[in-house]
């Protein structure tokens, strides 16, 4: 009778190969256990005793210290910075980073009452391509494996007002 699995499958190494693969598929995928935050967000503190005024004003000093621009937009506070050279060329392809094409980092930050009377700032990281023009950016979601320095941030925020 012939042998239907190839005695490469079969072998224990490619077990251990693909239980890594697998794991390493299921963190990719940004699980939210591994975000950080227990609201389910992407990055989120809890502030208390201080106005949703005093929150913005200290969010966007550490962002603006971190290297970000911007602030209050549309309800929301957005924040931007240009990405790595590494990045731009990864996200933009090495001929139009070449020529000037630059990734940046966005983030969009919001503050929610709670119930007790406290606040949650959390925020959400994209990298956008395609330029300025807003019609032809390409808006990608930060995984939330990757929400460690985003998180810090708002650490720095809490931090700052205590």
């Amino acid at each position: 009778m012939k042998q239907l699995v190839s005695p490469m499958l079969s072998s224990s190494p490619f077990r251990v190969v693909s239980a890594l693969m697998l794991s390493l598929g299921l963190v990719a995928t940004g699980c939210s256990s591994f975000s950080g935050s227990g609201s389910g967000s992407f990055a989120s503190v809890t502030i208390q005793n201080h106005t949703m005024e005093e929150i913005g004003t200290a969010t966007a000093q550490v962002f603006g210290k971190d290297g970000y621009r911007g602030g209050m937009g549309g309800g929301s506070m957005v924040f931007e910075k240009e990405a790595s050279r590494a990045t731009s060329f990864s996200r933009e392809g090495i001929v139009n980073a070449s020529y000037g094409a630059q990734t940046i980092n966005r983030v969009r930050v919001e503050i929610i009452p709670l119930s007790d009377g406290s606040f949650r700032l959390q925020c959400k990281a994209f990298m956008v391509t395609g330029g300025s023009d807003p019609f032809f950016q390409d808006e990608v979601p930060v995984m939330n494996f990757r929400s460690g320095p985003f998180q810090k941030l708002l650490n720095k925020v809490a931090k700052q007002l205590k």
